[in-house]
């Protein structure tokens, strides 16, 4: 009896947990010290107050674990800033920094971006992995556009990363907000798929007030054209995007296999763009252009095999002054370079909903009239179930074909007002459709072929969405501010 009960002790005592460590730091050399010593479920709490030219290099010497990550926190939220040339670099597994604020004055160089998923020091292993980033804020920390140095918010690298519930403003210099950049080994080809994926999570964000008067400005690129063949497989859901200016993209895809959904945009003046890659997905997700700025677009597809489905754009405004749609459907080029057009071949538009937007609410075959080079149209391209409610402006069409050689299949999409030249449209009265919440509910004529190609591309995915998920857009999609970025600012 006796050798049992100490058996069950000695089993009770290596079972339980060791209770997390708890460091408290304020300094640099106080940190790295730390760093030493701290091992899975530990905290390393950085003290409340302003620093000013900070490089915070997030590198233990040991690494988390998933059930217990190493925690690098602020005492309180909100209440660590930093300034001037202060950056944050994170670098290892499991490991999840919370808290932290870099706002106001900002001395940094040209590629030295806030905060960068790898070690400062070039020496050891690079990468992050299973790596989070959560409440923190980036606001106002930006160089000036004048200043011409380029860099950016947050540089995702490594794999399994996620960043949730964080606020960005204010980016007034070249270079995207976010980017997720994918790891070229030595002597990597451009233009391969050898590029590891990244599987990367972005979530619950807000991306405020943006803008930059040229290329470059965008809240969130996926790879370059260099990595565009790399398969990605990173989920960017749930984001909330509000008033970036000038930059033609606000998303600006650039590799395969990536799910961009039940994002919100709000009064931008660019577009969710599928700019390279295949096998990407766009599906419900909320865009009202309204602004007052004429610029706002809504989807772009540029590349083959590209999915969209159940979205709603309303008040969209660009074909007023700058020649954008909400939906279009670009040519490609001809022997296109990885940085060119490919065309949109065997894309999939279905079911989505336009309200109240310049006409053509859809284009198709679009070129790019900067790029002086033979174009190649897309072919294959399906076109079904959208529905356009109160198309604005004089041509009178909701579908404008502008590559007579596009082939394509167009049927059961419905229009309201007008008359439509084109096969494809229904005309039916305003009153055949509902209103929930301020969104109209449509109902569609259901095409089961198009259902099934859409869960059968989902399926790489472990995706099989139901009817209604496919075919009718749901107001509990559409983001309020609350909901989203960091808890400290609501």
């Amino acid at each position: 009896m006796k050798k049992t009960i100490f058996v069950i002790l000695l089993f009770l005592i290596f079972s339980s947990k060791v209770k997390a460590a708890e460091y408290l730091v304020g300094t640099i050399n106080e940190f790295e010290t730390v760093l030493t010593k701290v091992k899975a479920g530990d905290y390393i709490i950085w003290k409340d107050g302003n620093y000013t030219d900070v490089k915070i290099d997030f590198s233990p010497a040991n690494n988390g674990t998933k059930e217990q990550p190493i925690f690098l926190k602020a005492q309180t939220a909100g209440k660590v800033l930093f300034s001037g040339s202060s950056q944050l670099f994170i670098s290892g597994n499991y490991l999840v920094v919370e808290g932290l604020l870099f706002e106001g004055n900002c001395t940094l160089e040209t590629n030295q971006n806030v905060i960068d998923f790898k070690s400062k020091d070039k020496k050891i292993n690079n990468e992050a992995n299973h790596c989070r980033l959560t409440n923190c804020g980036i606001l106002n920390y930006s160089l000036t556009e004048e200043s011409g140095k380029r860099n950016y918010y947050v540089n995702l690298i490594g794999t399994y990363n996620e960043v949730d519930n964080c606020t960005f403003v204010g980016k007034l210099n070249g270079g995207p907000t976010l980017v997720v950049e994918y790891k070229q080994e030595k002597g990597y080809v451009p233009g391969s798929d050898v590029a590891p994926s990244a599987f990367h999570h972005i979530h619950h964000n807000y991306f405020g007030y943006r803008t930059y008067s040229s290329n470059g400005g965008e809240q969130i690129r996926v790879g370059t054209s260099t990595t565009s063949f790399t398969h990605g497989f990173n989920l960017v859901e749930y984001n909330y995007f509000e008033d970036e200016r000038i930059e033609a993209e606000i998303i600006s895809n650039k590799s395969w296999d990536n799910i961009y959904r039940f994002n919100t945009f709000i009064g931008n003046d660019g577009a969710m763009v599928l700019r390279h890659g295949q096998k990407c997905f766009v599906y419900g997700n909320y865009i009202n252009g309204k602004s007052g700025r004429n610029r706002s677009g809504g989807i772009r597809i540029i590349n083959p095999n590209n999915t969209v489905f159940n979205n709603y754009l309303e008040d969209i405004e660009g074909g007023k002054g700058n020649s954008k749609v909400p939906i279009s459907i670009m040519d490609g080029l001809k022997d296109s370079p990885l940085n060119g057009y490919y065309p949109a071949d065997n894309a999939i538009m279905a079911y989505n909903v336009v309200v109240n937007s310049y006409d053509p609410a859809i284009k198709m075959g679009v070129a790019n009239k900067d790029v002086n080079k033979p174009t190649v149209a897309p072919k294959n391209v399906v076109l079904v179930g959208n529905t356009i409610i109160n198309a604005i402006g004089d041509k009178d069409s909701p579908f404008e074909l502008t590559d007579i050689n596009t082939t394509f299949e167009i049927k059961d999409n419905f229009y309201t007002n007008g008359k439509t030249s084109e096969s494809g449209f229904s005309l039916v009265k305003l009153n055949q459709f509902s209103l929930q919440n301020g969104i109209y509910k449509v109902k569609t004529k259901i095409d089961q072929k198009v259902l099934d190609a859409i869960n059968n591309r989902l399926s790489i995915h472990n995706i099989k969405l139901a009817e209604k998920e496919i075919t009718e857009f749901n107001p509990n999609w559409i983001l309020k501010k609350k909901d989203v970025g960091v808890s400290w600012i609501k």
